[in-house]
């Protein structure tokens, strides 16, 4: 799988080894990262929730800078986290999570992402190493999620200067019928409002198409450049 999406265009390689037996995690990050890195020189994103795990995952990293996902504001996670952030002077995903949950509105997702900035910049983590995902909630549940995601995107991008934005493409089609096509659309609004990455699968012709496509027709991917070579590739071919 790491070798396919190597080939089809990844950016980083997100390495997830989380079972529910907390115990074995560090040790199969371990192995996840030292098995993958045999076979792709992408760097990867070392995705965890624990703090052990994740620095294990970090260090076993030898061939390129790896991505921490993730941070957040909830106890005893966000300092923590931005230290390994700061000691082995990677970029990071940071989620808008607080003590209480998440919060409901664009405006209260901004003003959590602006106080993981305060607490970065204390370790001299600058805004560019910073991929804010404001979270994506499924449409199936309220009409309103994808807007308040789209509108939390644009104002980190207005009010966080240099800062990157990241989603989780598929929460948002949850339960629902045609999957893929929500999927892709809702992409599309996305990179309009200044989406920087996301997690999805480049192995997947179509959903690629889409994004190559968006970043040419608003403007980013300048003479068309990513476009015609992802599709001289064959990456964009049916």
């Amino acid at each position: 799988m790491a070798k396919q999406q190597a080939e089809a265009g990844a950016n980083y390689i997100d390495i997830n080894v989380a079972t529910g037996h907390g115990d074995k995690e560090p040790s199969d990050m371990e192995w996840a990262v030292k098995l993958i890195e045999q076979v792709t020189d992408i760097p990867l994103a070392i995705d965890s929730s624990s703090q052990e795990a994740m620095e294990v995952g970090l260090k076993t990293c030898s061939k390129q800078t790896p991505l921490l996902n993730s941070v957040s504001a909830e106890p005893g996670r966000l300092k923590p986290f931005l230290d390994l952030a700061e000691k082995y002077q990677t970029p990071a995903v940071a989620l808008p999570i607080k003590d209480s949950g998440i919060p409901p509105s664009a405006e209260e997702r901004l003003d959590v992402c602006k106080l993981i900035t305060e607490e970065a910049a204390k370790r001299n983590i600058a805004p560019e190493r910073l991929y804010f995902d404001p979270l994506v909630l499924p449409l199936g549940v309220d009409s309103a999620n994808p807007s308040v995601t789209i509108d939390t995107i644009r104002k980190v991008k207005e009010q966080i200067t240099g800062a990157k934005t990241l989603i989780g493409l598929s929460n948002v089609s949850y339960g629902l019928p045609n999957r893929k096509l929500l999927n892709q659309i809702f992409m599309a609004l996305c990179i309009q409002a200044g989406l920087d990455a996301a997690l999805l699968n480049p192995t997947d012709r179509s959903t690629m198409g889409v994004l190559k496509a968006t970043e040419a027709l608003i403007g980013t991917d300048q003479m068309c450049i990513n476009y015609l070579k992802a599709y001289r590739q064959g990456l964009l071919k049916d």
